[in-house]
């Protein structure tokens, strides 16, 4: 299952924490990016939470286009 696929089963909103697990990171690298506005959250007393379906459509938009293999004619060198 993806991270993406993981997300999108989540139902309700996701700590921090939460986030970092899923992404590997710290926490502290967690709040860095929502402070910055990085990253999809919102405030509920204070608190910052993710809303799991914004961070699965956040993680598709960062991921860089897929490429087929390339083509013989795309190796060749100029002269």
């Amino acid at each position: 299952m993806t991270l993406i696929e993981r997300l999108e089963k989540e139902t309700g909103a996701l700590r921090a924490r939460d986030v970092a697990r899923l992404l590997q990171v710290t926490h502290q690298h967690i709040y860095k990016m929502a402070a910055a506005g990085a990253m999809p959250s919102f405030r509920v007393a204070g608190a910052i939470r993710f809303d799991p379906h914004e961070l699965a459509n956040w993680l598709r938009r960062a991921q860089p286009a897929c490429y087929g293999p390339a083509q013989p004619s795309e190796l060749r060198r100029s002269a």
